[in-house]
């Protein structure tokens, strides 16, 4: 009545309905998206962050491109560093608004 799997010693990820059925699994945005958009974003952040908390958002920006960079980033390391500068910049910010959405794909 159709195909039979021995799956007594298998690894299943995903999920497909069917024996010949391709499974796409994209979730969370890709770090080049986030990381585009950071970049592009990188002066307009620096510009809504307070005076004093300026060289904060710079180390964290860094931060969390260098992650994004690194092929296998630390999501901690991405959601700690976001937090911290959604806080200092304000999460009203146009930038802030449009990347904490990246950012919540991402960590998906």
């Amino acid at each position: 009545m159709g195909d039979k799997f021995d799956l007594s010693k298998a690894h299943i990820s995903g999920s497909a309905i069917g024996s010949r059925s391709t499974v796409n699994n994209n979730y969370g945005a890709p770090a080049d998206a986030l990381l585009a958009a950071l970049v592009a974003q990188r002066a307009d952040l620096l510009r809504d962050a307070p005076a004093d908390g300026r060289d904060d958002v710079r180390a964290r920006l860094d931060e969390i491109e260098a992650q994004l960079r690194s092929g296998v980033p630390n999501r901690d390391a991405v959601r700690s560093g976001w937090q911290r500068i959604a806080g200092i910049v304000g999460v009203l910010s146009e930038p802030v608004m449009e990347i904490t959405k990246l950012i919540a794909k991402f960590l998906s």
